[in-house]
């Protein structure tokens, strides 16, 4: 089965076995950068409480036992644990398909030790040039994620890549450059709208209406981007998700905890529709016991009645799950 595409694996949960198959961690909620639009950041160089080296490994091995097939990797900033190759190589033994989200600080010096083992590369760029460094509030951010990208690139040509921009007012006028961006290296781009909320960590630190987008501007985001698809630029967004943009027309049912299990730094699995309260701590339980429990089932049924998150990721897999054609054109053309 491992060598299923999304859609297929989607069809087989949906029909077949009613289970997740990927596996989505938050390896470390630590970041290098700052960014202005984040829910999910601390500090480098804080204390954490995170699974060890050898809890991750475990907790894949239970994970890959219990049949899970992919795993997404992000954080924070991933590449800030010393262990991120090591545990990509874990991941690998297992045949864990694996998608790392980064924001490319340590592409270039550490690309050898991580980039064998992926299977897809998300790359965040929210704007070009000084402009990405002032939003991220990292010095030299976006010249180091060039040249992480250009190794990528000649060096790893099997390698899915992708570049992600988080839409805010802090880019608005940053839309065409960022796809153009993208485009001149052969590459894909997710427009992804801001999260009002998560269920994790709460790291913004200004004012939402300093950064979010009003419902007119983002549905006018929504249109400029449709028309750049519409000009052959290779906007991976499928038009049913930037029809969610603005105006409240974020509604949907939502079908991604069907698919995907996300775990905290400290092993947690939170319950999204409440005040994360976790289901589970995986230190404590296995893998395959959670997914049978009579508690994640319940969990999945909450989780259907609830639209709050605006990723591109949790709406584009339930338009999956609904069986709307864009969706799944996307998915086949984008990241496989």
């Amino acid at each position: 089965m491992r060598a299923l595409t999304l859609p297929a694996k989607i069809l087989k949960t949906r029909f077949y076995d009613q289970r997740p198959f990927i596996l989505s961690h938050l390896l470390t909620a630590r970041c290098n950068a700052d960014c202005l639009t984040c829910l999910w950041k601390r500090p480098a160089d804080s204390r954490a409480d995170e699974l060890s080296t050898e809890e991750v490994c475990a907790l894949y091995r239970q994970a890959a036992q219990a049949g899970i097939q992919g795993l997404v990797l992000w954080g924070g900033e991933p590449m800030v644990r010393t262990d991120v190759g090591e545990v990509l190589r874990a991941a690998a033994r297992l045949s864990l398909e694996t998608t790392l989200i980064t924001n490319g600080y340590f592409l270039h010096e550490r690309g050898h030790e991580v980039l064998p083992h992926l299977r897809r590369l998300l790359v965040s760029v929210d704007a070009i040039g000084e402009a990405h460094n002032r939003i991220r509030r990292c010095a030299g951010l976006f010249e180091r994620l060039e040249r992480g990208l250009a190794l990528a690139r000649a060096d790893y040509p099997q390698l899915s890549v992708l570049v992600m921009c988080v839409l805010s007012r802090l880019n608005i006028e940053q839309i065409e450059p960022v796809a153009r961006f993208a485009k001149e290296r052969g590459l894909r781009v997710v427009f992804q709208a801001m999260n009002f909320s998560d269920y994790g960590f709460a790291g913004r630190t200004l004012p939402e209406d300093a950064v979010q987008m009003s419902s007119e501007e983002e549905a006018r985001v929504a249109g400029k981007i449709r028309e750049l698809a519409e000009r052959g630029y290779p906007v991976q967004d499928s038009n049913a998700y930037l029809n969610r943009l603005g105006h409240g027309a974020m509604a949907y049912r939502c079908h991604y905890k069907k698919v995907v299990v996300r775990v905290e730094p400290n092993g947690d699995i939170l319950d999204c529709t409440t005040t994360a309260e976790p289901l589970a701590n995986l230190r404590k339980t296995e893998v395959r016991d959670f997914l049978a429990s009579t508690d994640f089932r319940r969990f999945l049924v909450r989780a259907e009645a609830c639209n709050r998150c605006r990723d591109t990721g949790v709406i584009e897999v339930s338009h999956m799950w609904e069986g709307r054609a864009g969706a799944w054109l996307n998915a086949v053309r984008g990241l496989y």
